[in-house]
């Protein structure tokens, strides 16, 4: 077994990262090395580095004279998980691109903090009036929400109609959408009250129009102003990138499950169990989708006890971004 030692400014991030590969079941013993060896190398050329940028692993990405074609890319393939373990824990880390393949760690996209959902939700309770726009002030804490706490995708917002919503029992019906899947998913009595007071006023203003989300005319809303909605709210709540992730209309839907799987872990439940569910209610198609967001947060699961990490080592996939 490898005896690790490291001694640059780097240390602590190498070492917890080595035990987060750990902790997933895997030996990661010739990786190790390689690390460490990387370590050396910035304890001789950047001693005051505490970050991982581009300089440093490009300098560390040049082939060597006396290396084959597979420890070339064993070696920069660490380097690249390691940028990207750093990212995913919010730091501005270099990840080198991809190219060789190497079996590499699935690139965490955004996911919101309690204080930033807060900041956002904020933000869009308070909009003022556009005089472009008669009705975004109204849509954006309604259409965003539901997208959050129902953990829809960004074109299953857009298609909603209004019968779509049953202000009765919650009930909401989902339509077609990726590979014409439908289902139904329920709404929190909090947002069944605001989707009721919400559709009490655009109905008196298009009463006509059979769309949830509307744009300033009533209709559907198109991609393109959802984006620019998302864009003026994000900005308007001061949140910003963190580190490689940028925040985007799919951060709801990876907030949702993310902070469901937190709740459930908090709770002492069984999430195993509970897992498949929310495969169905968030329409996967594969349930290794859904097992991909038990990899975001890796402090929290790497401390679960009685879940075997290593049946799905194998099946984690990098999930794009319309999952």
């Amino acid at each position: 077994m490898i005896r690790m030692k490291f001694e640059s400014s780097l240390r602590q991030k190498e070492e917890s990262f080595i035990q987060f590969k750990k902790n997933f079941g895997h030996a990661y013993d010739s990786q190790t090395y390689h690390l460490m060896d990387f370590d050396r190398f910035c304890l001789a050329e950047y001693p005051e580095a505490e970050s991982l940028t581009e300089e440093m692993v490009m300098k560390w990405s040049v082939i060597k004279p006396t290396e084959n074609s597979n420890g070339y890319i064993s070696r920069i393939t660490t380097i690249r998980q390691f940028g990207k373990y750093l990212a995913m824990l919010g730091e501005d880390a270099f990840i080198l691109p991809d190219g060789l393949k190497g079996g590499d760690m699935p690139l965490m996209p955004y996911v919101f903090t309690v204080e930033s959902l807060n900041d956002f939700f904020q933000y869009t309770d308070t909009m003022e009036h556009c005089y472009r726009s008669a009705v975004r002030h109204l849509v954006a804490p309604v259409m965003f929400r539901f997208m959050y706490c129902c953990g829809l995708r960004p074109i299953e917002a857009r298609r909603m109609k209004r019968e779509d919503v049953n202000l009765d029992n919650g009930k909401v019906f989902i339509r077609e959408s990726k590979f014409n899947r439908e289902r139904v998913v329920y709404a929190p009595d909090e947002l069944v009250a605001l989707a009721s007071g919400y559709l009490r006023i655009i109905t008196s203003l298009f009463p006509d129009s059979e769309a949830m989300f509307i744009d300033r005319k009533g209709r559907h809303m198109s991609r393109d102003v959802h984006q620019y909605l998302f864009e003026h709210c994000r900005e308007g709540s001061g949140i910003k990138a963190s580190g490689t992730r940028n925040p985007n209309l799919y951060s709801f839907r990876h907030s949702f499950a993310t902070h469901r799987i937190y709740r459930w872990r908090k709770e002492g439940l069984d999430i195993a169990s509970l897992l498949p569910g929310l495969s169905v209610y968030m329409g996967h198609t594969k349930y290794q989708h859904t097992l991909y967001y038990l990899h975001f947060l890796p402090e929290l699961f790497s401390s679960m006890a009685g879940f075997d990490y290593e049946q799905f080592s194998d099946i984690l996939p990098e999930v794009s971004g319309d999952d």
